[in-house]
């Protein structure tokens, strides 16, 4: 634990910091980029050991360390060209115009929130981006990933100096009249902008808390991110793409397949592809073997999950395959639900979790419905050959990005941006979208002298 001194000193040796870091150059902010990438290349092992003791994922996934790596060097490649001003081209209105051109600035003291389903690359993407575009950071690490948040503070200690990046890693924090929690205490400070990677829910109190400073903010929120097929879908991809889509990290990250829409004729057939396909990645002689994936974070979110479970077999789902659950080892056996009122929280609520609601449809109609009703994903997944049944789930559907014929593959994409809308998120990153959502777009109108 810390104390609030402590805190505010951290927050006023960064503070200090803007103006000389606003005026480093891109060499020196890639060499900043160059040393975190050697250290974290130097601790995968140690960073595998952590994520398993946090999540149970296998020691062998080195994938948040290989995402944040690429960012790295997108960055170092392309930085120095992001960072020129961007000329403008100047209106037939503004004859006495030398030039107008865009100054990218950074925003001064970015307040960046780790998450703990994917505790590295959410950490570390949004702090490449902040780096590189010459911001400071006071970062808080997840609670609920203990063991990768020691060694996230080891590797931002060892890279930068505090008055550059500076870690909260903390779950509350001394204060004269007792302890707080680290999150509220860190949310009090006047800080530029706030990045954030959690639930509407926590979406919602950075708004409000932002406001108090006029602080601006980067929110991805997740929610129900549905997939969708017609008959000209390939069955035999759709349920290789959900094996990763919605099993992989026990189904904890903010683009799994939260639901997916099939043709009602199409669904026994859609429903043994992705059986078969899950049995062979994470079954042997008919056990799930839990430790090629992982397990929930804590019981809590398992007994949330479960909940969902009951109540929706309770209220007339059938349970197509799975649904065995392990309260001593934190798991729920990858579950396929047919039959679901629409009303249950399995449908509702975002899961989170290797549940997949199998949901049949005559009319499509009954999709853009639905999907209207539970507000706008930050993805959708879109399996078909018919270029007019993709247009028109495109045209009668919002979302933050989708994938067609594939899982999550715009977000992999680094020259696309990324992101959510309303209460999926706000704001956008990845590559030099990154380095815009994390600068200040400064318009400068230069005038002719003569």
């Amino acid at each position: 634990m810390i104390d609030l001194d402590e805190v505010q000193r951290l927050f006023t040796g960064l503070r200090a910091q803007r103006r000389p870091m606003r005026h480093t150059s891109a060499a020196q902010r890639i060499e900043r980029l160059a040393r975190l990438r050697a250290e974290l290349l130097a601790r995968q092992e140690e960073i595998a050991q952590a994520i398993h003791s946090d999540l149970g994922r296998p020691l062998g996934d080195r994938s948040e360390v290989d995402t944040v790596v690429g960012n790295i060097d997108k960055a170092r490649a392309e930085l120095a060209e992001w960072m020129k001003p961007l000329p403008i081209e100047k209106s037939p209105s503004s004859p006495e115009a030398e030039r107008i051109f865009v100054k990218y600035e950074p925003r001064g003291v970015v307040l960046l929130f780790g998450t703990w389903d994917f505790p590295i690359g959410m950490f570390f993407s949004p702090l490449v981006q902040a780096v590189s575009a010459g911001n400071v950071v006071l970062a808080k690490t997840s609670s609920m990933a203990p063991a990768t948040g020691r060694v996230i503070e080891q590797i931002v200690r060892t890279v930068f100096d505090e008055r550059e990046v500076a870690v909260v890693n903390t779950e509350e924090v001394a204060t004269p009249d007792g302890t707080r929690d680290a999150n509220d205490v860190v949310l009090d400070l006047p800080v530029d902008h706030i990045f954030l990677t959690g639930s509407p829910r926590v979406g919602k109190i950075i708004v409000e808390r932002a406001a108090r400073h006029m602080a601006t903010f980067t929110l991805e929120l997740g929610g129900k991110s549905p997939a969708i097929l017609d008959h000209t879908a390939d069955l035999d991809l759709v349920a290789e793409a959900f094996v990763g889509g919605k099993v992989y990290n026990h189904g904890q990250t903010c683009l799994s397949v939260d639901y997916v829409w099939v043709p009602e004729d199409l669904r026994d057939t859609l429903v043994e592809k992705y059986v078969a396909a899950v049995q062979k990645a994470y079954y042997d002689n008919g056990t799930f073997q839990w430790r090629r994936d992982g397990r929930f974070v804590d019981k809590r979110n398992y007994d949330r999950v479960t909940g969902y479970l009951e109540e929706a077999i309770a209220r007339g789902a059938t349970v197509a395959f799975g649904g065995t659950t392990a309260p001593e080892n934190l798991v729920i056996e990858p579950t396929v639900l047919l039959d679901v009122p629409r009303d249950t929280k399995v449908i509702q609520e975002e899961i989170f979790a290797p549940i997949l609601p199998v949901l049949t449809y005559t009319d499509e109609e009954e999709i853009f419905a639905h999907s209207d009703s539970l507000g706008k994903p930050l993805g959708f997944s879109i399996y078909s050959q018919d270029r007019e049944f993709i247009d028109r789930v495109l045209d009668n559907t919002t979302s933050g990005g989708v994938t067609i014929n594939g899982h999550n593959l715009h977000w992999a994409e680094e020259n696309l941006p990324f992101g959510g809308v309303n209460s999926s998120g706000y704001g956008r990153y990845h590559g030099v979208w990154g380095f815009r959502e994390l600068s200040n777009a400064r318009s400068v109108f230069h005038a002719a002298t003569s």
